[in-house]
């Protein structure tokens, strides 16, 4: 017979299960969350589903009143524009570190990412992309704060992220393929730049 779950898997699993359902739309800005209901609902304590409200609560996703009110937080112009910022930098920053330490077959993965990016139809297909490109150069970079920082910001990046696309004028398709080149080529200063030029941060 099989040990019972450990508090802190039971954590990370509401935790998952909750941010998901923000990330999806299940859960919309404003929806009360209370931790009676959500803890029936999943078949375990209140205990865990306080503490992975918490935990989404430091990320942003859930705003707490004392005494008043936990809920979904309002995904704001503030925070899209404060997401967008981070992650333009940070994708950014781990491709630099990650560029001369990528195999050959990651490299063409790189390559195909950014194709996706350049090609996508819709904001979320282009954040889909962004984010596939930012997983792999966090694998690639073999650095341990990027992989936490990554594992820790998943959720809020994705929920605040939408909407999110490059830069839409004429200098788009000259700046793809720079990217292209330059990723191929290793070139981590150049490839750095390029990617915030195509978010508007250079």
């Amino acid at each position: 017979m099989s040990a019972p779950p450990s508090r802190f898997a039971l954590v990370d699993e509401a935790y998952a299960a909750l941010g998901e359902a923000i990330v999806d739309g299940r859960l919309r800005p404003g929806d009360r969350l209370r931790d009676v209901e959500l803890a029936a609902h999943m078949g375990i304590s209140r205990t865990p589903v306080r503490e992975a409200l918490q935990k989404l609560q430091r990320i942003g996703l859930v705003e707490v009143a004392a005494n008043r009110y936990t809920r979904v937080a309002a995904l704001t112009d503030r925070a899209r524009n404060d997401m967008r910022e981070y992650a333009a930098h940070t994708i950014a920053s781990a491709m630099r570190v990650a560029l001369p330490r990528c195999t050959p077959e990651e490299l063409d993965t790189a390559l195909r990412h950014v194709d996706a990016m350049r090609d996508a139809e819709s904001s979320k297909d282009y954040v889909a992309a962004v984010l596939d490109l930012y997983a792999l150069v966090v694998a690639c970079s073999h650095n341990i704060p990027f992989q936490r920082t990554l594992e820790q910001t998943d959720l809020v990046l994705r929920r605040n992220l939408e909407g999110w696309q490059s830069v839409t004028d004429e200098t788009r398709p000259v700046l793809f393929a720079h990217l292209r080149t330059q990723l191929a080529a290793r070139d981590a200063n150049g490839a750095t730049w390029t990617f915030l030029a195509l978010h508007g941060f250079a």
